[in-house]
């Protein structure tokens, strides 16, 4: 077994920090290895690619106690430019590695600066794109690429350049469970057929143990342990029984009205179809979870519910009063928004000023306003960060922030757009368990997710989105009699474990 990298880092300290974001670290990676990294946020997991990828220490600056090495060279003696020709590198957020005006040219820009003919610049990129699902995107503009397309070209544009060891950060973050099983099923090809050495960061990993074959947990900047992918799943679906049999899907009974959708179409301008002749009523303490593919309208009838679009066609109605402008500010100050992207709504200069924004607005008094952010920012764990500015946070803390910011409010309605993107299976059943609840004390929720599991473990209503229509509308307890019918537009829910499951006995570990 040919070793082509070892990391050995003692300690690992950012300028004008106390506490190292890595410690302990001591490992060797073989070619062919396809390891999975997970861990809580701000675990250190991002800072150990970083590591891996010669960002640190020529980009990021930090002191390295210790020695990575990669094809037998310490990369501290590296140059940046030069990495790639070892590790191709995956950032968590493609916008920020996507430079081309368009697909082709941002496909091939690291192509071109490594002076390989044209020729054979337009055979990988054409090559790459059909290998990530993208042919025919050439002359796309990136601007218009979703979410999910965006993540692709960056994947393409770093296997077009052929290194030996390829490092993902949040490869699926953005796709949906199609996607993300392509994906996965594409990367172990590679992994099996080229011998391509993968080492991957995810937060929820289960979809791609079946092609791992090592996995490390990291906590506190240290790698607390190492499991085979069959040891992960296995402690994982034991610790899912034991939580899950605590859960009750039974809503309290209420007859009140919150939303009701009539008709709705909504048409962007540039004439592409957002939603079209969407029928839909919510009642209060619904745990509705709307689920689809990327593309299938889920965000856009959110957008629609709270405000940020108005209907082409069609009526919306929330809180017993049409969304129009008169209106509006009081229907907001009821209902709560996470988007996807925390990014979008995170603007103060200070984690405890963003959570107190709202309150401030509404006329609290101060020593309420401390109380209750306080109160939500322990909740999400975020206490000891209040003072800093947001945008020092990781990824998966300003998902946090973000839902903090909208639970100080005690809104009515929330509508929360993938609340467990970047956080791990630990963080993203403590957030769900807090929605779970306050929808049982009459807060009504409305789930948009690519996680199926939590779809079906929380949710009393599955509402499925297909080709900008509306699919399905069911109980979710009616759910193993269309099961068939969400295959079809694929959505596949093998594999997920619900607490019915386990407390019918019908599931072993």
């Amino acid at each position: 077994m040919e070793t082509i990298a070892k990391v050995n880092i003692e300690k690992l300290v950012f300028p004008d920090e106390d506490k190292p974001a890595l410690k302990n670290i001591d490992f060797e990676i073989n070619r062919g290895d396809f390891i999975v990294i997970t861990g809580g946020v701000a675990s250190g997991k991002s800072v150990l690619l970083h590591s891996i990828t010669g960002a640190i220490p020529h980009y990021h600056k930090a002191e390295l106690t210790g020695k990575v090495t990669i094809m037998g060279q310490d990369i501290k003696d590296m140059h940046l430019n030069r990495m790639s020709d070892y590790v191709g590198y995956m950032m968590q957020e493609p916008q920020n590695q996507i430079i081309g005006l368009d697909v082709y040219e941002d496909v091939a820009f690291g192509l071109g600066n490594l002076e390989i003919p044209i020729k054979q610049i337009d055979q990988r990129v054409k090559n790459t794109l059909e290998f990530v699902g993208l042919s025919g995107y050439e002359n796309r503009e990136t601007t218009s690429l979703s979410g999910g397309q965006a993540q692709r070209v960056v994947l393409a544009g770093v296997l077009a350049l052929n290194a030996p060891i390829l490092v993902l950060d949040q490869p699926t973050a953005e796709l949906d469970p199609l996607g993300r099983d392509e994906l996965y099923k594409r990367l172990g090809q590679l992994n099996k057929t080229q011998n391509l050495t993968i080492i991957l960061v995810m937060d929820r990993i289960e979809e791609v143990l079946n092609y791992a074959n090592r996995v490390f947990y990291i906590q506190g900047g240290e790698i607390v342990k190492q499991y085979s992918p069959e040891a992960y799943y296995k402690e994982q679906i034991e610790s899912r029984k034991e939580r899950l049999k605590s859960l009750h899907t039974v809503q309290g009974k209420f007859n009140e009205l919150i939303a009701k959708v009539t008709d709705v179409t909504y048409t962007y301008k540039d004439h592409l179809s957002g939603c079209e002749d969407i029928n839909l009523e919510i009642v209060k303490g619904d745990f509705l979870a709307i689920i689809g593919l990327n593309g299938s309208g889920k965000s856009t009838l959110a957008k629609l519910l709270i405000g940020l679009l108005k209907p082409s066609k069609g009526e919306i109605r929330v809180f017993d009063q049409t969304l129009n402008k008169e209106k509006l500010a009081e229907i907001r100050f009821r209902a709560g928004f996470l988007f996807q992207n925390p990014d979008y709504q995170i603007f103060a200069s200070t984690v405890e000023e963003e959570v107190g924004f709202s309150l401030k607005l509404r006329g609290e008094q101060n020593e309420v306003i401390e109380q209750k952010i306080d109160e939500c920012l322990k909740f999400v764990g975020l206490l000891d960060y209040k003072k800093l500015h947001p945008h020092r946070l990781s990824r998966g803390q300003r998902q946090l922030l973000a839902l903090a910011s909208i639970l100080v409010s005690d809104p009515e309605f929330i509508i929360a757009d993938e609340p467990t993107s970047g956080l791990d299976e630990t963080q993203g059943y403590m957030i769900m368990d807090k929605l779970f609840h306050l929808s049982k004390s009459g807060k009504t929720i409305l789930l948009i997710t690519h996680d199926l599991t939590m779809a079906k473990e929380y949710s009393n209503r599955i509402v499925a989105m297909h080709n900008h229509r509306l699919q399905l509308d069911i109980l979710t307890r009616d759910l193993e009699e269309y099961l068939k019918t969400l295959k079809a537009i694929g959505l596949n829910f093998h594999n997920i474990i619900s607490f019915r499951e386990v407390q019918n006995g019908t599931v072993e570990a």
